[in-house]
C-alpha cells in the first residue's frame, strides 16, 4: 500500500494505483467515491470494476489486540463487476472391457462472463497512528448472498524516531 493507503498494482513494470480508499483530510460526514477498473486482478479475472461511496460517520472507541484506539469509523458501500477469462476445460473418460478400451474426450470452451454483485467496506482509522487499525470487506453476489468476509486487525504497532 502506498503512503495513503492506495493499493498499487504492478502492470507490465510500472506502479499503477488501483483504488485510494481514504480521502484526507478526514472529518465527520465527508463523504467521497471511487471508481476504479483494474485488469487482471487475478488469474480468474479479465478485470473487476469497482464504484463505491465512502462516509465518515464519526468517531468510536475500538478494542484490538494492538491496544484500545479512539478511531473514526468510515463506511464504504458500492457495486462491483467482475468478467472472468475466457478458458477451457477438458475431461477425458476410459471404459475398459474385454473388448478394448473406449476413450471419450470432451472439451468445454467458456466465454468471459460478467459478475455483479455489492461490496461493503468498514475501515477504523486512527489519526495518531496513521492508518487503519481494523478493515471489514464483505462482497454480495447479485442475488444478495455473501460470498466473502475479510477482516484485519493491527495486533502491535510500534512508533519511530
Amino acid at each position: 500500500m502506498g503512503a495513503d493507503w492506495s493499493r498499487v498494482r504492478a502492470v507490465n513494470g510500472k506502479e499503477i494505483v488501483v483504488n485510494r480508499p481514504l480521502s484526507f483530510p478526514l472529518s465527520v460526514g465527508k463523504t467521497w467515491s471511487i471508481n476504479y477498473t483494474e485488469m487482471h486482478p487475478d488469474s480468474r479475472k479479465r478485470f473487476e470494476q469497482r464504484e463505491i461511496k465512502y462516509t465518515v460517520l464519526g468517531y468510536e472507541t475500538i478494542e484490538l489486540p494492538a491496544g484500545k484506539f479512539k478511531a473514526l469509523k468510515i463506511e464504504g458501500e458500492g457495486h462491483w463487476t467482475a468478467e472472468l477469462e475466457p478458458n477451457q476445460t477438458v475431461v477425458q473418460t476410459a471404459n475398459v472391457t474385454q473388448d478394448g478400451t473406449t476413450m471419450v474426450t470432451q472439451a468445454n470452451k467458456t466465454q468471459g462472463e460478467l459478475f455483479t454483485g455489492r461490496t461493503y467496506l468498514a475501515l477504523w482509522y486512527v489519526p495518531e497512528v496513521k492508518r487503519f487499525v481494523k478493515s471489514i470487506e464483505e462482497s454480495y453476489n447479485n442475488h444478495g448472498v455473501r460470498n466473502s468476509r475479510e477482516t484485519v486487525e493491527l495486533e502491535a504497532y510500534k512508533f519511530s524516531d
